[in-house]
């Protein structure tokens, strides 16, 4: 009983931080994310809680939507994969196909460590990750016009704010803000 109220105190804490930092969509959205919740692929949910909890497992939900956003902005973008699951699995391939050893455009996903998530059915960052994706989902499939979440004013990159990539002197990057332990550019 414990167990159940504190998980149902953690969703009613998770969905008032999603209120205040502005992830909420109206009363009008919140009576169709029923509708809209049928709606979502789960390869492509599966995809974005990977790249949330491996990317932000360890910053706050704010963190971890920032990064959801960045990957819904390159599905967004021409020059980026149509799908979460080509946009995360990005990257720089051997000829036989499988992928270069951190040449990838999300770090997790070819740094050569495992991609298994531990005890997946009671991790809580999982668990968190996976909310997140999925309130994510529920507003960008609901929005008009592309006009979603946005926290991360449209970025389409970001690094930890303990690297200095190369890419970040590219003609036309601009830094749009730092949300926990990452920074956030886009092209202008």
């Amino acid at each position: 009983m414990r167990v159940k109220i504190k998980n149902y105190m953690k969703r009613i804490l998770i969905s008032i931080v999603l209120f205040i930092a502005g992830f909420t969509a109206g009363a009008e959205t919140i009576s169709h994310s029923k509708d809209f919740a049928n709606q979502i692929d789960s390869s492509q949910l599966y995809c974005l809680t990977q790249n949330v909890y491996f990317e932000a497992g360890n910053q706050s939900l704010e963190g971890m939507a920032a990064v959801a956003d960045v990957t819904l902005n390159r599905v967004q973008e021409d020059r980026y994969p149509n799908t979460i699951c080509e946009v995360v699995k990005q990257g720089v391939k051997h000829p036989n196909g499988t992928m270069k050893r951190n040449k990838c455009q999300f770090s997790w996903y070819c740094d050569g460590k495992s991609d298994r998530v531990p005890n997946i059915e009671n991790n809580q960052i999982w668990r968190d990750a996976e909310f997140v994706a999925k309130a994510m989902l529920l507003e960008y499939n609901m929005t008009e016009e592309g006009n979603y979440f946005g926290i991360t004013c449209g970025s389409t990159h970001y690094h930890a704010n303990y690297v200095v990539p190369a890419w970040i002197d590219d003609a036309g990057m601009n830094r749009t803000k730092q949300i926990g332990k990452h920074i956030f550019y886009k092209f202008w």
